[in-house]
C-alpha cells in the first residue's frame, strides 16, 4: 500500500487511456451493456488513489465515458442510462475513497502504537538495567560496611587491650553510621516513590544546623587535605520555621558529593545567602562548588533521576547509592524551591539550589535556656519501656543510665498494661514500641488511655519504632500516644522528649 502511494500522479495519467480503451472495446465489440464496462477504470483508480486524488480520477473516467458515450453509441435511453450510471460510480467512488482513507488511518494509528510500544519497551529495558545495577550497587553498599561490623567485632573480642578494642569499637561505630545512612536513603527513596515524603516544620537555629553540617565536613575535607570556605550571608535570619533535618540532609549530600568527586587537595565552597523576604517569608540560596572531576552533559541529564548514577557507573567508582542527588531534589521541593547543576568534565561542578522559610520567632535567651533545661538532673524520675527486643532494652537503658533515671521493662504491650494498672502513678514516662507481639503499641494506648484510674492524669506515652512515615506518626497519635521517636535511638532526641514531658519542678530527687 505505501509502495502505491508513493506516485499517485502515474496512476491519474493511466486513467485516461483504460478509459478509452474501454470505450473502444465496447464500440468496435458491440458490448450488449456497454455502461458497466466503465466502472471498471473507475473503480480501479478510485482505489489506487486513495480519497481525494483517487475522486479526481473516478470524475475524470466518468466524464470522458460520457463524452465517447454520446458521441458513440445511438442509444436513445442514452441520459437515463448515463444518469443512473454515473450515480453509481460516484457512490463507488465514495465509498472505496472511505475505505481507502480508514486503510490509511489504521495504518498510521498501528504504525504509532508499534512505535510507542518499541520506545516503551526501550524504556523499560533501560529502567531494568539501571535498577539491576543500582541492587547491585546496593549490594555492595550494604555488605562493604557489614563485614567491616562482623570483622572488627571479631577483631574486638579477640584484642589483649583496651586501646585496641577502643579501637575496633570506633571502627564499628564509623561502619555502623554509614549502613544507617544507606539505608536512610533507601527508606527515603521509597517515601518519594510511595508520595508519602513530608516535611516536619519547627523553629530552629539555622547558625547552630550549619555548625553541626560543618563540622561532620570539617572531619571529612581535613582527611582528604582540601581547602574548606564557607561564606554566610549576615542577612539571613538565625532563627528559621522549616524543616532543618531535611534543609541539613540536602547540604550534607551535596558536601559529601563534592568531598567524594575532589581529589587530594582540591578546593570546596559553600556560599548561603538571602535572596528575598516578603511578610516573613524568607527565600534563601546555597551554593556548593568544588574543583573535582566535574559532569559530563550526559551525565547531568540523569542526574537528577532514580537510579540514575548508578546506572553511569559512577558509584561503583566513587562509592554511595546514587540516590541522595534524587532525595536532595524531592526535599528542594518540598520546600518551594529547585535545584541546578553547572559543571564541565574535568573543571569541578556548582550545585544552586533555592528553598522556602518563614523567620522564626525565637530568640537566643529562649536557646539558653533551652540548653539549661537540657543539663538538669531525671534522678529518681521512673520511666516504664515496653520494647520486644532484648538488644533494643539493653541499648535504651545503657543511654540513660548516666542520668539518675529508674527504668522498668515490659516485653509487650499486654504486659505493660498490666503494669500500669496494677500501679496507675509509677509511672512519670512511657516509651511504648508499636510492633509488638500478644498486644502492640497501639492497642495497649488505647486501653491505657481508658482505664478509669488514669483519667484525670496526663501520663506521657512515646511511640519508638522504625516506621516513620508520616501516616505511621498520626496512627500513633490517633491511637492516645503524646510524640513519636524514631529507631536506631538517638540519646539528644530522647533527653529532649524528657526535657519536653517532665516538668522541671518534679526533677528533684527522691
Amino acid at each position: 500500500m505505501k509502495r502505491l502511494e508513493q506516485k499517485p500522479i502515474t496512476y491519474r495519467i493511466l486513467s485516461i487511456p483504460v478509459t478509452i480503451l474501454a470505450i473502444a472495446a465496447v464500440y468496435f465489440l458491440n458490448i450488449p451493456n456497454p455502461m458497466m464496462i466503465l466502472i471498471i477504470p473507475v473503480v480501479l483508480f478510485s482505489y489506487l488513489d486513495g480519497y481525494i486524488s483517487g475522486s479526481l480520477s473516478g470524475c475524470t473516467a466518468a466524464a470522458y465515458s460520457a463524452y465517447f458515450f454520446f458521441i458513440a453509441t445511438s442509444d436513445k435511453a442514452a441520459t437515463e442510462k448515463l444518469t443512473t450510471i454515473l450515480l453509481a460510480v460516484f457512490t463507488i467512488i465514495l465509498l472505496v475513497g472511505k475505505l481507502k482513507s480508514h486503510d490509511k488511518r489504521a495504518a498510521s494509528n498501528l504504525k504509532q502504537a508499534h512505535d510507542e510500544l518499541v520506545t516503551a519497551k526501550e524504556r523499560a529495558e533501560e529502567l531494568s538495567r539501571a535498577k539491576s545495577d543500582f541492587l547491585s550497587t546496593m549490594s555492595h553498599e550494604m555488605r562493604t560496611p557489614m563485614n567491616a561490623i562482623m570483622g572488627m567485632t571479631a577483631i574486638g573480642r579477640k584484642a589483649g587491650d583496651i586501646e585496641q578494642k577502643n579501637l575496633a569499637l570506633d571502627k564499628i561505630e564509623d561502619a555502623s553510621a554509614y549502613l544507617l545512612g544507606v539505608i536512610n536513603d533507601v527508606l527515603d527513596m521509597a517515601k518519594i516513590e510511595a508520595d508519602k515524603l513530608e516535611l516536619v516544620p519547627i523553629d530552629f537555629d539555622f547558625e547552630k544546623m550549619m555548625k553541626n553540617v560543618l563540622t561532620i565536613t570539617n572531619f571529612r575535607t581535613d582527611i582528604k587535605k582540601q581547602q574548606l570556605s564557607v561564606k554566610i550571608d549576615s542577612n539571613l535570619p538565625r532563627f528559621m520555621v522549616g524543616d532543618d533535618q531535611r534543609l541539613a540532609q540536602v547540604i550534607t549530600n551535596l558536601m559529601d558529593n563534592a568531598v567524594k568527586f575532589t581529589p587530594e587537595g582540591g578546593e570546596i565552597r559553600l556560599d548561603a545567602s538571602l535572596l528575598g523576604e516578603t511578610d516573613g517569608h524568607c527565600e534563601l540560596r546555597f551554593e556548593v562548588t568544588d574543583s573535582g572531576i566535574g559532569i559530563s552533559p550526559e551525565q547531568q541529564s540523569n542526574l537528577f533521576q532514580a537510579f540514575g548514577q548508578a546506572e553511569s557507573g559512577t558509584s561503583r567508582e566513587y562509592g554511595g547509592t546514587g540516590l541522595g542527588l534524587v532525595i536532595s531534589k524531592r526535599i528542594v521541593e518540598l520546600m518551594g524551591g529547585g535545584i541546578s547543576v553547572e559543571s564541565e568534565l574535568g573543571k569541578g561542578a556548582r550545585f544552586i539550589f533555592t528553598v522556602k522559610v518563614r523567620r522564626g520567632e525565637k530568640t537566643e535567651l529562649k536557646t539558653s535556656e533551652k540548653s539549661e533545661i537540657a543539663n538538669r538532673s531525671f534522678t529518681g524520675r521512673r520511666i516504664l519501656l515496653a520494647e520486644d527486643m532484648g538488644i533494643n532494652r539493653e541499648i535504651f537503658i545503657a543511654l540513660l543510665e548516666d542520668f539518675g533515671l529508674v527504668i522498668d521493662c515490659a516485653e509487650n504491650g499486654r504486659e505493660a498494661l498490666e503494669m500500669i494498672k496494677e500501679s496507675p502513678d509509677k509511672y512519670d514516662i512511657v516509651f511504648m514500641d508499636v510492633k509488638m507481639p500478644e498486644m502492640d503499641g497501639l492497642e495497649a494506648t488505647r486501653r491505657i488511655r481508658a482505664l478509669p484510674e488514669l483519667q484525670n492524669t496526663s501520663l506521657p506515652i512515646i511511640a519508638t519504632t522504625a516506621n516513620v512515615f508520616r501516616s505511621d506518626i498520626e496512627e500513633c497519635l490517633a491511637s492516645g500516644m503524646n510524640d513519636h521517636i524514631g529507631k536506631p535511638y538517638d540519646i539528644d532526641v530522647i533527653l529532649d522528649v524528657l526535657c519536653k514531658y517532665l516538668p522541671a519542678e518534679a526533677n528533684a530527687p527522691q
